[in-house]
């Protein structure tokens, strides 16, 4: 049975309380549109805040993106966050992958993202829990997108 896909406003939202409250000890998170836009190498002062509130509560952070190497290198890199890019996702192998390398069970983590046909669905074929955000840069693309998965979500939502 699939878990319930947890809404959050914003990635910000996902605070180490909300997170040690239904006992997720890592996440694993998408990076384009989720924590900053495409193509950006720095996160926002809000996303590097989280990233650090993260930190210091003791639950990694471990980015799976589907983009290139040197695209999540970029920005993985100077934050000392380990990664994995060019993940295939929707499928699980990746993600299956971080959370032996974090050593934390599927059962432990979350994988966020603002994708429900990538980032839930490579969640959901792990077992891993799923928080869905809005995307950090919206268009047209993202509402059709929304449309789409709408009738694949609606039944199993949870608001943070």
């Amino acid at each position: 049975m699939k878990k319930p896909i947890l809404i959050a406003e914003d990635v910000c939202h996902i605070t180490p309380e909300v997170l040690r409250g239904r006992g997720i000890r890592a996440v694993l998170s998408d990076l384009d549109n989720t924590l900053t836009g495409y193509g950006v190498a720095v996160p926002d002062e809000a996303v590097m805040g989280w990233i650090k509130n993260l930190e210091a509560a003791g639950i990694p952070l471990f980015i799976v993106s589907n983009a290139s190497k040197e695209r999540v290198e970029a920005f993985c890199g100077p934050l000392g966050l380990p990664f994995t890019a060019r993940a295939g996702k929707p499928r699980a192998r990746r993600l299956l992958e971080a959370l032996a390398n974090l050593g934390v069970n599927a059962s432990d983590a979350v994988m966020v993202g603002d994708q429900y046909f990538t980032d839930g669905k490579s969640g959901h074929n792990a077992g891993i829990r799923i928080i869905l955000v809005p995307p950090r840069v919206k268009g047209f693309l993202f509402a059709l997108r929304r449309q789409f998965e709408k009738p694949f979500i609606r039944r199993s939502i949870e608001r943070l």
